[in-house]
């Protein structure tokens, strides 16, 4: 795994311990949770897909 790979997991998994937290606390609703883990899912994969190609180091 690359460190762009590695990363990118890792910012995932951060967002998703924090909306499961928001969830756990009441603070977002079950679609709200719902909603948000797709969309940081779709965005982690668009940041990892446009860096892989369009950044030179990696």
């Amino acid at each position: 795994m690359t460190q762009l790979e590695l990363t990118t997991l890792i910012a995932y998994l951060a967002f998703t311990v924090f909306f499961l937290v928001a969830y756990k606390l009441d603070q977002i609703s079950l679609l709200g949770l719902i909603l948000t883990l797709i969309a940081s899912a779709v965005l982690a994969v668009l940041f990892y897909v446009l860096m892989a190609k369009y950044w030179p180091l990696f």
